[in-house]
């Protein structure tokens, strides 16, 4: 869906989406059969592109990238050194050389692989960031080496998203059509990694704003590893991950909600005004905000619209997952203003924040 389209349905929702506010962001779990299907169809779209020639493989990442912007280049696999794909993306903002790495496994990608590409990428001048795209998955481990470093991990179930995102539907037409044919004892081995949901933000006007994520037990957070912002990318599992670039969004939140740490019950989401670059900005600047969770790929988006930011806040809370005893997770739009910014915001939930020292007085 092109930009235009979305933000005008954004501004003018329709029933459905009128429907989806009403079922306040409700994240249930499938039933059995719903499951297996979904399972049934994404174990075949796996199972497609595991079966492909690795130089196919390879082309296709590369088509990939090219239609989300970038230009490509495949490397010549007697001189690769590690890379299978260089792109470069003209972004000012989130721009850079990538360098690329697939790996068609069916088992867990294990950290190794992941500290090969780091040192790559540490000896390659001309790169400034490392992507690791796999059929598979990604341990603990991988998400807890990667946070905080220039790579990007990209699992099976998230690359199919990709693909299908940008316009590679009917290469898994024939998937789609076997999965319908079989049973799921039938099915091949494969480990399915976890589909996140995309936590969506948009909103009007010039001015950069910030999304943030608290990973709570009631009003705490778990640590301070568990606040996802633009100093940490991702919580030590993965399980919320910070996304740049993602198309049509101001900003982007990967969530895998079975995913999460077994005493998290709060998932708090938080809008902040960029003061670190803007120090006069604010949070008067945040119209017409909505948030989208696009639960996953055979699922509808639902949609909230939140009110406008206020002038005397340079961040807000825009609200909060609640998991259920069932399991389930359930979103309540929860506003608060806060003037203090994101760091106010965190403390509220049992973060200590060290403030920035003063700067000696000259001649001291």
């Amino acid at each position: 869906m092109s930009r235009s389209r979305k933000l005008h349905r954004l501004s003018n929702p329709d029933t459905a989406e009128r429907r989806a506010q009403r079922m306040l962001f409700r994240h249930l779990r499938d039933d059995t059969n719903a499951n297996r299907g979904r399972m049934a169809r994404r174990v075949r779209e796996l199972q497609l592109l595991l079966s492909m020639d690795p130089i196919e493989f390879e082309q296709l990442i590369a088509r990939l990238m090219e239609s989300m912007g970038m230009k490509v280049e495949l490397t010549a696999r007697s001189k690769d050194g590690g890379v299978d794909v260089r792109g470069i993306d003209s972004d000012p903002f989130r721009g850079g050389n990538v360098i690329v790495q697939v790996k068609r496994y069916r088992d867990t990608v294990t950290p190794s692989v992941v500290r090969d590409l780091y040192g790559t990428l540490q000896h390659d001048r001309a790169a400034t960031k490392a992507v690791l795209v796999t059929t598979s998955k990604f341990g603990p481990s991988s998400h807890q080496f990667v946070s905080g470093k220039p790579i990007t991990l990209i699992n099976g179930s998230e690359l199919v998203g990709l693909l299908k995102h940008h316009g590679f539907h009917e290469m898994f037409a024939s998937a789609h059509a076997e999965a319908e044919d079989e049973t799921v004892g039938g099915q091949p081995a494969i480990e399915l990694a976890a589909e996140p949901a995309r936590l969506l933000l948009h909103w009007t006007g010039a001015e950069e704003h910030d999304i943030a994520a608290l990973v709570c037990q009631g009003n705490r957070a778990l640590s301070d590893d568990h606040l996802v912002f633009y100093n940490n990318g991702s919580t030590p599992d993965g399980s919320v991950r910070m996304v740049t670039g993602y198309e049509d969004a101001n900003a982007c939140l990967m969530v895998d909600f079975d995913a999460l740490p077994a005493e998290a019950d709060r998932l708090v989401i938080i809008a902040a005004a960029d003061t670190e670059n803007h120090p006069e900005a604010s949070m008067a600047g945040f119209a017409g905000p909505a948030l989208i969770l696009e639960a996953g790929a055979e699922q509808d988006a639902a949609v909230v619209h939140l009110a406008d930011g206020a002038g005397a806040n340079t961040a807000m809370r825009l609200g909060r997952f609640d998991r259920d005893a069932d399991g389930d997770w359930d979103f309540t739009p929860a506003l608060a203003g806060y003037p203090g910014g994101l760091r106010q915001a965190v403390v509220a939930y049992g973060l200590e924040v060290v403030a920035d020292e003063e700067p000696a007085a000259a001649g001291q």
